[in-house]
C-alpha cells in the first residue's frame, strides 16, 4: 500500500513538473496552437504597353479646340483593384496621356501563412493502475509516442492522428 502511494505521489510530481516545463517552454517560443505567422511577398510587375487599336471617326463641325487640347495633354491615372482575397491583393494602375497608354503597373501583395509540420511533445498519463511518462514526435496530423509506465514497469508506445482541427 505504501508503495502505491509513493508511486502515485511520484507520478503526480512528475506530471506537475512536465506541465510546468511545457508551459514555461511554450511561453518562450512558438507553439502550433497560436495564430500562424505569415510571410509577406510584395512584388511590382511592369509589363510592356500593348499597341492600341485605332478607330477613326468623323470630326463634328463645331469643335472646342482648347478643350480638346487640354484633354489631350491631361494625364489620367486609373487605379483598379482586380483581386482582393484574405491572403492575396492585386492592383492594376494605368497612366493615359496624349491618347496613349503610357504606363501599366501591377502590384501583387501575397501573405503566405507559415505552417509548421513538425513538433516534439512531452506528457504523462496518471491513472489508478498506471503512471506513464511519454515523449512524442508530431509530423503533420500524425503523432508518434513512446514512454515508460512507472507503475507497471513497462514500455508503452502510441500513435495518434488529428481527426478535427479548429
Amino acid at each position: 500500500m505504501k508503495r502505491n502511494v509513493k508511486c502515485i505521489c511520484l507520478c503526480a510530481v512528475i506530471a506537475l513538473f512536465a506541465g510546468w516545463a511545457g508551459h514555461w517552454s511554450g511561453s518562450r517560443c512558438r507553439s502550433i496552437v497560436r495564430v500562424p505567422e505569415t510571410v509577406i511577398y510584395h512584388d511590382t510587375i511592369h509589363s510592356a504597353v500593348p499597341e492600341p487599336k485605332v478607330v477613326v471617326r468623323e470630326v463634328p463641325a463645331d469643335v472646342d479646340t482648347a478643350a480638346i487640347l487640354a484633354d489631350y495633354f491631361l494625364e489620367k491615372q486609373y487605379l483598379d483593384t482586380i483581386i482582393e482575397r484574405p491572403y492575396l491583393r492585386v492592383e492594376l494602375t494605368d497612366v493615359i496621356a496624349r491618347n496613349t497608354l503610357l504606363d501599366r503597373t501591377v502590384v501583387v501583395d501575397y501573405n503566405q501563412p507559415v505552417v509548421y509540420d513538425n513538433a516534439l511533445s512531452l506528457g504523462s498519463f496518471v491513472g489508478l493502475h498506471n503512471c506513464v511518462l511519454l515523449a512524442g514526435y508530431r509530423r503533420k496530423s500524425w503523432e508518434f509516442k513512446a514512454g515508460y509506465d512507472l507503475y507497471n514497469k513497462s514500455v508503452v508506445v502510441g500513435l495518434s492522428k488529428d481527426l478535427w482541427r479548429w
